[in-house]
Parts: structure tokens; sequence; C-alpha cells
């Protein structure tokens, strides 16, 4: 596997992926109505600058990707095909992104994720994330709460 830079070519399939994943992990909390689109996440990737995003490829394919903006981790998704490789994947984005912040110069960093997602919560917490009390509703009745790494 590798992780490299999200370039231009890549910005369809990544969206594609985001789709898949979002799909997967919040299927039956998040409303049909309020699940990403292919344009709002082929937007959404159009808009990325420079040192913001990577991406996990395994034998050519996308597998995960991740993002990170202003201290935070904005986006950490992995192709539900990965099956078994996943947490892999994950750690290994979760880790690379852990490394850009601190290269910032940042000493904590900062993620959100929904309160229903037992799989991403306890993945968080395996790589050393911890709950800071902040929660906010992401989606009407959908609750986010709020994850802190000391770098």
């Amino acid at each position: 596997m590798i992780i490299r830079p999200v370039a231009a070519g890549d910005v369809h399939a990544i969206a594609e992926l985001q789709l898949r994943a979002w799909r997967a992990e919040h299927a039956g909390y998040v409303d049909e109505a309020r699940m990403p689109t292919l344009d709002d996440r082929i937007s959404l990737w159009n808009g990325v600058r420079p040192g913001e995003a990577w991406l996990a490829e395994r034998d050519g394919a996308i597998v995960g990707v991740v993002g990170v903006v202003d201290g935070e981790v904005g986006i950490l998704h992995v192709d539900p095909a990965a099956v078994g490789a996943g947490d892999e994947v994950a750690g290994a984005l979760l880790g690379h992104a852990e490394q850009v912040l601190r290269g910032a110069g940042h000493t904590t960093a900062l993620l959100w994720t929904f309160s229903e997602n037992a799989r991403s919560r306890a993945l968080y917490e395996r790589h050393g994330w911890k709950l800071d009390g902040e929660q906010r509703e992401a989606q009407p009745g959908v609750v986010e709460v709020r994850y802190r790494r000391v770098l």
C-alpha cells in the first residue's frame, strides 16, 4: 500500500469511494435524503488544495482517503470493498494525517465522527484518540462527537 497526495485525476474515483463508504458507515441512522451525492462529492474534491488530502492505493486501486485542514482530520474513508484490510488502511491514513499535522506545528489534533459510528470510534480509540466532551447536531437527529489527540 502506498499513500500519496490526491491529484486532480483522482477526483471522480475518490467521490465514488466516499459515497460507498458513507453508505456502509452511516446506513440506518442517516436519512437517505441526507446521504451525499456524486455531484456534491465531486464538487468537494475539486476544491481540495495541495497539502489537504492523501489517498491510499493498493495494487493501483484507491482504497482510502484522508483529509486535514486547520488542525483537524476532516475526512477519513476506506472503501468497504477493502474487506479485512479496512482497519489497516484506516490506521495508516490516520497515522499519515497525524504526521502531517505534527509537521505543520500542531501539538493536538481534532476530528468529528457520528456518535453512532461505533466502528470508526473504536478505531480512533485504538489509535490514542480520546473523546473531549464536545458534541454537535450534524443533521436533524444525528449527533457528532469530537475526539482529540495529543500529537
